[in-house]
């Protein structure tokens, strides 16, 4: 039963861990960023979104408190959760970079500074617990509760103290003299054996966690990670991949989602549409690809009143759509005189941080309001 109350607290701590890393990596995704309680007057519980990874803090304290191996249980919970990360990270990474890294500047740092919170958690808790913790509440095996050096309070008897010439008077003290004998020779080898055996034990077991290390590090840094040309591919196949509704509607999933608000923002960055026809961006794009019907969702020119704007004092067009019915990515363009040739693109999102969005639309009508 020991062992099996053992198992579950690691595997409580386990969770909680994970769920510690989340909190570091992914705090909007737990607690939505909402205009009207950034706005609100006085202590909510919004108010404590910066320090939310406590709570899987103090639930890890008091889990790991609850029976032997206290420091066991919360290192072993801590180092299997960093483990799992690092390993997870260049996979991420390479396949999944929305994971890893913001896909808008506004977002937070991800994984990629979600894990160095988290590093620094574990190496302070090693400190603390390991040194300051350690010295402050000794184990009970130091405390002086033991027998050894234990004396008679008979023998500490003043009435019977000698002197040291009464002792020598004695006859002194028998030098005893020992000889290896054959049986002992062999006692003595097998113990040098033992300990011979022990050693390469602990050089083993040292060697085994320094080899764990070095691979787990080669996984991290050289893991195939792909060019920018072929992530750019990577996102363009990938940015029409979607499901549908039961009432019909074709939805974008997160992971095409974010792929498209790259590829979005590359081509924003780099004008590549810039003096192409929309045939022509089409086919850049990979739409002739894609399914008629979605096709369709995707290509609609009408406008559309997005939370993060104020569209009535733009003059441009909607060229390209992708929603999944909560976050949406718009690719806009600004064409010549004669409507031929696309001259400027620029990406418009929405509802990915609701405060962000309040913000850019209130600085959009303070702008619109000067021109009009």
């Amino acid at each position: 039963m020991d062992k099996i109350f053992l198992t579950l607290r690691y595997l409580f701590c386990l969770l909680l861990a994970g769920g510690l890393l989340a909190a570091f990596s992914y705090p909007d995704s737990i607690i939505p960023p909402d205009p009207a309680q950034e706005d609100a007057a006085g202590f909510t519980l919004y108010s404590l979104k910066g320090y939310l990874w406590l709570v899987p803090v103090l639930l890890m304290e008091l889990v790991s408190s609850l029976g032997r191996h206290r420091n066991k249980v919360w290192f072993a919970a801590l180092l299997s959760i960093l483990v799992l990360a690092l390993a997870a990270y260049p996979v991420l990474r390479a396949h999944w970079p929305e994971y890893v890294a913001p896909t808008f500047s506004y977002q937070g740092g991800m994984l990629s500074t979600g894990i160095w919170y988290y590093i620094a958690f574990v190496a302070t808790s090693m400190v603390a617990r390991l040194v300051f913790l350690a010295y402050a509440f000794p184990p009970e095996d130091y405390e002086e509760k033991s027998d050894v050096g234990y004396v008679s309070a008979s023998v500490l008897d003043p009435a019977k103290a000698r002197t040291v010439k009464e002792i020598v008077a004695e006859g002194g003290i028998k030098a005893h003299k020992f000889h290896f004998k054959e049986a002992d020779s062999r006692l003595a080898l097998r113990f040098r054996l033992i300990m011979r055996r022990v050693m390469l034990r602990s050089l083993a077991a040292n060697a085994a966690m320094a080899g764990g290390v070095l691979l787990l590090l080669l996984w991290v840094f050289l893991y195939p990670q792909p060019t920018a040309e072929e992530a750019l591919a990577r996102d363009k196949h990938r940015m029409f991949e979607h499901r549908i509704t039961p009432q019909g509607y074709p939805l974008a999933t997160r992971p095409a989602l974010h792929a498209a608000a790259r590829v979005m923002k590359y081509i924003s960055d780099h004008e590549s549409l810039a003096g192409m026809t929309r045939q022509e961006a089409e086919q850049w794009l990979g739409l002739d690809h894609v399914p008629d019907a979605y096709r369709t969702w995707l290509r609609d020119e009408q406008d559309i009143e997005l939370p993060s704007t104020n569209s009535m004092y733009e003059v441009r067009t909607r060229f390209l759509t992708v929603t999944n019915g909560r976050q949406i990515c718009v690719l806009y363009i600004r064409t010549n005189e004669a409507e031929e040739r696309i001259v400027v693109s620029e990406l418009q999102d929405a509802g990915w941080n609701a405060v962000v969005d309040e913000r850019r639309r209130r600085l959009g009508n303070d702008w619109g309001a000067l021109y009009k």
